[in-house]
């Protein structure tokens, strides 16, 4: 990406062509961008487009009713992401139909609707696409999961007493794991989860499960855009500049120190009402301290997950600027919580945060 200060070079030239100039090769250089930005980028409702007729299908070969619900069609993603995407979501897709949500007879006993619910929802959220594959249906049984983890030898009697359920949940994911005692011919709760997970690693993405026996499963896929060019926020932490991306944030606001509370020993501000976490970008990643006063006001950079908000402490705000997304290497390639850098048009190095892990 090409980057000019127009401004500066206006202050120390006074050369009407020479600016002339600057400012065309900056409109020219914008404009290539968003036209590649538009080349790469695909809707998912590509591969959603397929999922109504299938669950439809499925539906009726297996007896059930379910409504499939799709949110977010119009979520962009890069095409090279696209072209792998279907095999994982139609796996998702066919185990929450046929294990997930259970017959309508059984339903009703259950004291639920006849009517099963899988929501498929996709949508941005800083520099990563989230797609989410929810159902209302009968969720993991732990003590099964973790029965068939211990004799399979994943984990230890003892491991699996001090696990918490997302954790447990995480072990279906596992090679060859799989606690049905007969596979059906549409899918089987955890038989070929681990391809699905490999496939996501594969395309830099993670998959996460939450799930609640007897009120359904959500299944988390997290990708990332994997277009170099992203909106972001410059922020200075002591001597360090970070970048934030601009989907994530909510708001920016100064606060007066006696604003910052405490809450189980946790730092915290009221929001509009809500109680917030805080984190202070310095403490988080052990940036060196300068000799500089106790500040009266904290800058603060409000990012969100989903509906989950969290409150960023930072030094001050230096503007907005779209930054080219570079990779860290092999050698940093998984830096907690940070997605990867760029070069700043004075040649110095910005790390780009990954608001998602902060807010996990």
């Amino acid at each position: 990406m090409i980057e000019v200060d127009s401004q500066n070079w206006q202050k120390k030239i006074e050369n009407q062509a020479l600016t002339e100039t600057v400012e065309h090769t900056t409109r020219i250089s914008g404009e290539m961008q968003d036209l590649i930005l538009t080349m790469r980028m695909v809707q998912v409702e590509q591969v959603f487009n397929r999922f109504p007729r299938m669950v439809r299908g499925l539906a009726k070969d297996l007896g059930k009713e379910i409504e499939l619900k799709i949110i977010g069609a119009d979520t962009e993603l890069d095409r090279t992401v696209i072209d792998e995407l279907g095999d994982p979501l139609v796996h998702l897709i066919r185990n929450s139909v046929d294990h997930g949500i259970e017959a309508p007879s059984k339903r009703k006993e259950l004291g639920k609707p006849a009517e099963g619910k899988l929501i498929l929802r996709a949508f941005h959220s800083g520099n990563h696409v989230f797609i989410e594959i929810e159902d209302d249906g009968a969720g993991i049984n732990r003590d099964k999961v973790e029965a068939k983890a211990i004799e399979q030898d994943l984990i230890t009697s003892e491991q699996a007493r001090n696990l918490t359920d997302d954790k447990i949940h995480q072990l279906i994911l596992a090679s060859g794991f799989s606690t049905n005692d007969k596979v059906s011919d549409i899918s089987g709760r955890g038989v070929g989860l681990d391809v699905v997970k490999n496939t996501i690693e594969s395309l830099g993405g993670e998959i996460s499960i939450k799930s609640q026996q007897g009120k359904g499963s959500e299944f988390s896929i997290q990708l990332p855009l994997t277009l170099s060019i992203l909106a972001a926020l410059l922020i200075k932490v002591q001597g360090e500049t970070y970048a934030i991306p601009l989907s994530s944030i909510v708001e920016t606001v100064l606060l007066e120190k006696e604003q910052i509370m405490y809450a189980h020993g946790q730092i915290v501000m009221d929001f509009r009402g809500k109680i917030i976490p805080l984190i202070s970008l310095k403490e988080f990643f052990a940036v060196p301290s300068k000799n500089e006063g106790k500040k009266q006001q904290h800058a603060v950079v409000l990012v969100s997950k989903g509906e989950n908000i969290t409150g960023l402490i930072v030094d001050s705000f230096l503007g907005q600027r779209e930054v080219v997304l570079k990779s860290l290497g092999n050698y940093l390639k998984d830096v907690y919580a940070i997605s990867g850098a760029t070069i700043l048009g004075d040649g110095r190095v910005s790390l780009i945060i990954d608001p998602n892990a902060l807010i996990k």
